[in-house]
């Protein structure tokens, strides 16, 4: 009789971190990325996109990567950014989004969570 193991990869190492933030005001969050031994990431080689959508099947973002710049460092510190007008365009509500790096070749999600959007007294 043979037996049968079950195994299990799991290859999702993204890190879930919720964001909450005012419509209409600057956008600016700053992270910073160290590899498996704990050294900082050189992030000058890498390109990075962030999508803010309803939900995870949404056809079409509230957010767009193009609407954030993104300045990654040699010493780890990746910081994004959107303006005040980008932000005025994404009502306030609750919805998800995903960090994603692409370095030779190699795409990972590093971030994902809740993008939670307030709504600003002062326009």
């Amino acid at each position: 009789m043979a037996s049968c193991t079950t195994n299990t990869v799991n290859l999702d190492n993204a890190q879930r971190v919720d964001i909450i933030c005012r419509r209409g005001d600057t956008f600016s969050i700053e992270v910073t990325f160290t590899g498996p031994t704990g050294v900082p990431l050189d992030l000058t080689t890498y390109t990075w996109k962030m999508e803010v959508s309803e939900n995870e099947t949404a056809a079409n973002p509230v957010l767009d990567y193009n609407d954030f710049s993104y300045a990654g460092n040699s010493t780890g510190t990746l910081f994004v950014t959107a303006t005040s007008s980008t932000m005025l365009t994404i009502p306030a509500g609750i919805y998800i989004y995903g960090l994603q790096s692409t370095n030779a070749g190699v795409v990972k999600t590093w971030l994902y969570g809740t993008f939670s959007v307030k709504e600003d007294v002062i326009e």
